[in-house]
């Protein structure tokens, strides 16, 4: 577990966003959520991603908390929590170190 700005990073989240299968798909959704939230198309024409790979990714970043759902009626935007930022900043500082 690595503790950076206040946050407990698990080894989990981590993997999730380094070694696993997706992971580079989920770093490019964390990073489109960057600038503000967006929804699902949104996220889409940034990242060039799948619009249902974009909501797979979605669930398991959601699952581990680096995400936030709005729900507007039958439309959902999607955030990155403080937590996901700094879990994003964490692989982008690993990825650059090696």
């Amino acid at each position: 577990m690595e503790n950076v700005d206040g946050f407990a990073i698990e080894t989990t989240v981590l993997f999730l966003l380094v070694s696993s299968r997706g992971a580079t798909s989920r770093r490019k959704i964390l990073t489109a959520l960057l600038s503000g939230p967006k929804n699902c198309n949104q996220i889409s024409k940034e990242t060039k991603l799948n619009w249902w790979a974009i909501q797979r990714h979605l669930q398991h970043l959601h699952h581990e908390k680096l995400v936030k759902i709005h729900n507007f009626g039958q439309i959902k935007i999607y955030a990155n929590t403080p937590k996901g930022t700094v879990a994003l900043k964490v692989c982008i500082t690993t990825k650059n170190a090696t």
